[in-house]
């Protein structure tokens, strides 16, 4: 969650978000949370060192919340149109 959503400080956001190789999808979202990212890491420990190192050093960060998949059900990228 952002501290605040000044359009400069979403902008600044956005960009600083998609630089970071470990991000591979960003999504700026509606209800409970501001922004939904999907990050690709090889390890927890690596996942650690992203929140600390580069994800919380963004300003106007406020709270991070994680999930985590434990198992893939299913995952259809086909749509129907």
């Amino acid at each position: 969650m952002l501290e605040s959503h000044n359009e400069n400080f979403i902008e600044k956001f956005q960009q600083e978000v998609a630089a970071l190789e470990e991000v591979h999808e960003c999504f700026h979202m509606s209800g409970s949370v501001d922004f939904f990212l999907k990050i690709y890491v090889g390890t927890l420990e690596d996942y650690h060192d992203f929140v600390r190192y580069k994800l919380s050093k963004i300003n106007n960060v406020k709270t991070l919340t994680s999930t985590f998949i434990l198992k893939e059900i299913k995952n259809n990228l086909a749509y129907i149109i």
